[in-house]
Order: C-alpha cells, then sequence, then structure tokens
C-alpha cells in the first residue's frame, strides 16, 4: 500500500510551490508531481538533484522525504502500480476524459473477462498495430482492459502456461512505455518500461529483454538524460550475439537509437559508424520487416539517417537522404514511421525558407497520421514557426489557408 509523502508536500507549499508549478520547474507532468507526494510514484535518481535544489535540502534529506517512516517504496525504482501506468499513459494523450479513467479505476474495476493466452495475445498484438498506426487515441482506450486481462492470465491461468502470458505483459507495457513517452512523458515511460523489463526477466525472454532496454533509451532521451540512455542501448545491443534475424533486428533498432542519442550531443562520428552498423544488419536480414513491432529494415535505417542529420542541425544532409527514401516499401499500416520521414523533410526545408516544401510534408504527415500533428511538440512548433513567417511576408493564398488549416486542426493559434 502506498504511503503519503506529507512531509514532502508540506516542503513544497513552505517554498510557496504548487504541484503545478513544482511540476513546471522541473519539466515533468503535473500528474507526476502529484503522485510523487501520493507514493505511488517514486522521482527517477536523475530528478532528485533538481527536486533537492528546488525543495533546498541535500539528497540525503530528499530521500528521507521520500521514505517517511514505514514506507515501503524502493528508492531507486518507479513504485507505481501497473494499473496507475496504463491509465497515465491513456491520459497523456488528452483522449481519455480523466475522471471516466479514475472511475473505471477506483470505482468501477475494469471487468476481467474469462481470456486465453491465444485470445490475449492477439489483442496484444491488435494494440501494436494500431499504435504503428498512430491510432493513439484508440490505443490509449483499449490497453487498461488488455493490460487487466494479462494480468488475470499470469495471475491465475496456467503454471505451464506462465512463461507466455509473461511475455504478454512484457509486451502491453511496451505498449503503455511506448505511448508515454510519444505523449512527452518520460518518467511515465520509464515507469512501464521498468514493468516491461521485470517480466521478461521473469519469461526468461532475451527479447523482451531487448525491447524493454529500448524503451528505457527512449524514456531516458524524452527525459533529457541522454548518457544513461546511451548506456543502456549500446550495452544491451552488445548482449545479443546471435546471428539469427530477431537477434539482428533488435541488435539494429538498439544501434539506431544509440546513433540518435549520438547525434543528439553532436558526436558525427559515433551517430555515423552506428548508422553503418545498423545498415549492414539490416541489409543481412534482406528486406524491411517488424519483427519485434520494430519495422527494422534498410528503409528504417534510412529514416534514422534523417532523424540523425535533423538532430545534427543539417538540413540539406537531411534532405539528401530522403531523396534516396522510398517511403513506399514500408510494411503496410507503419503509419507513423511514414509520418516521421515527413515530418523531418518539413523541418529541414523549413530550416533552408523552403516553406511551401514544408507545408507538402505537414499536410502529408497530418494525412498518415493526424494524431501525431497534434500530439508532436516539434510539428506544433513546426507549424507555429511557419505561420510567424508568413504573417510577416506575402504569401500566395493558397499555401497560407493550408498553412492556416493545418495550425488550426492542430491546435496551434493561427
Amino acid at each position: 500500500m502506498a504511503i503519503r509523502r506529507d512531509a514532502l508536500a508540506a516542503r513544497r507549499e513552505a517554498l510557496g510551490f504548487t504541484q503545478e508549478t513544482l511540476a513546471q520547474e522541473l519539466g515533468v507532468e503535473l500528474s507526476t508531481t502529484g503522485r510523487w507526494e501520493r507514493g505511488t510514484l517514486t522521482p527517477q535518481p536523475w530528478r532528485r538533484p533538481d527536486l533537492a535544489k528546488l525543495l533546498k535540502v541535500s539528497l540525503d534529506d530528499l530521500d528521507i522525504l521520500l521514505n517517511p517512516p514505514g514506507s515501503k517504496i524502493a528508492t531507486g525504482h518507479a513504485s507505481a502500480t501497473r494499473c496507475e501506468v496504463m491509465v497515465d499513459a491513456a491520459l497523456l494523450t488528452g483522449v481519455i476524459a480523466a475522471d471516466h479513467m479514475l472511475g473505471t479505476r477506483s470505482e468501477e474495476p475494469l471487468r476481467r473477462h474469462r481470456t486465453t493466452l491465444s485470445s490475449a495475445s492477439a489483442r496484444v498484438a491488435d494494440l501494436h498495430r494500431k499504435y504503428q498506426a498512430a491510432h493513439y487515441g484508440d490505443v490509449a482506450r483499449r490497453l487498461p482492459e488488455v493490460n487487466a486481462a494479462v494480468d488475470a492470465l499470469v495471475a491465475d491461468g496456467p503454471a505451464r502456461k506462465r512463461r507466455e502470458a509473461l511475455g504478454l505483459q512484457c509486451s502491453v507495457a511496451i505498449v503503455a512505455a511506448k505511448l508515454a513517452t510519444k505523449a512527452g512523458d518520460g518518467e511515465e515511460g520509464w515507469a512501464a518500461a521498468e514493468r516491461a523489463r521485470e517480466a521478461a526477466e521473469s519469461a526468461e525472454d532475451t527479447f523482451g529483454l531487448a525491447a524493454a532496454a529500448y524503451q528505457r533509451a527512449c524514456a531516458l532521451l524524452r527525459a533529457d538524460n541522454g548518457e544513461i540512455a546511451e548506456q543502456i542501448a549500446v550495452s544491451a545491443a552488445a548482449e545479443l550475439r546471435g546471428q539469427d534475424p530477431q537477434c539482428a533486428t533488435w541488435r539494429g533498432a538498439l544501434t539506431l537509437i544509440s546513433a540518435v542519442i549520438a547525434a543528439r550531443r553532436n558526436d558525427f562520428a559515433a551517430a555515423g559508424e552506428r548508422l553503418d552498423h545498423a545498415d549492414a544488419l539490416a541489409r543481412r536480414l534482406g528486406a524491411d520487416g517488424n519483427i519485434g513491432w520494430t519495422a527494422f529494415g534498410p528503409t528504417n535505417v534510412l529514416i534514422h539517417r534523417t532523424s540523425v542529420a535533423v538532430a545534427l542541425n543539417d538540413p540539406r544532409g537531411a534532405l539528401a537522404t530522403a531523396e534516396q527514401l522510398d517511403i513506399t516499401a514500408l510494411p503496410v499500416g507503419l503509419n507513423g514511421r511514414q509520418a516521421q520521414f515527413h515530418l523531418d523533410s518539413a523541418w529541414a526545408h523549413a530550416q533552408l525558407t523552403e516553406d511551401p516544401q514544408a507545408v507538402i510534408h505537414l499536410l502529408e504527415t497530418e494525412r498518415v497520421a493526424p494524431e501525431l500533428v497534434r500530439a508532436n511538440p516539434n510539428a506544433r512548433s513546426l507549424i507555429e514557426g511557419l505561420l510567424a513567417r508568413e504573417r510577416r511576408r506575402d504569401v500566395p493564398a493558397l499555401r497560407g489557408l493550408a498553412l492556416r488549416g493545418l495550425a488550426l486542426r492542430a491546435g496551434v493559434a493561427a
């Protein structure tokens, strides 16, 4: 049972912070600070120095505030229940009313239909497909109930099938981690990825551990902790030594995220070396695939080359790579990856003040993944920048109309 951290709340109030203003100072969601004080989530280690500084306490004193007498909260780990992680992931998308979700959890528990491993597996696979198609709202609505069904299989299912059920539990947590990180909350993404890691360890699932490592790295990157994210991705990739397609796929996926991390710290050489390594692995596979819901293959490597160029602030390099891409070569349904390609291309054209081309790519992003445009802060920022330029110059009426319509649909003030 979670123990409220009343002393932590009192310290915050004594320094004049509300939960909202403290969240803003730390760059986290309002729900995160509330859960810290309710005792259902523990700040991750990389958050604590900033939190201690704001509260004007030492790290040792902060540890006392986080672990009141009688608390069973582990200092180094997120303590959110799996249900809370799923609910928060759904709330972060902004597509489900909070009172409905909280009512589902506390007043009318999710119904646990008797289910089989095969039917649960199909439902989990459907979540992954919908996520890759960028149907984030639908995923958020379905996620808590699917999670409850899988948890029931782990708890009450046949002992001989428990390992398979744990594999599904890992896979559901991966979806929750993706959803939270996509919505911009690294804390929630990390908590869900840790749940995935725990389930994969219990199942002795090598590739589940690889998937959890990938999502932990993504969550840390979202939380601006690239150093630890890079360590996790590089270490996890090095542990996969097999020559089979699954090993090659997961090593490739982890190498790609480590290339992006290297680019974000402006290490051009490391980013290029990792991209080349991933490309060699993709060519060994011989085709674009979707093993483990990674979409890993030659086309995905080129998409990441474009993203690396963006991270290195190289718009011409991004466009040169984009010209090599046949986005239609991706397996059907990978709308999110297609949208990322168009979003990166829009950024590159905007950097070169090629606004008509930027607007075309933004409209294409919206066509294939409308929810991504509304949720992605980079997309919204790009639209805002183009709008500001449009106001300062005489632009063709049609382009200006298209841009303002796009801004309206994305929730950006036109």
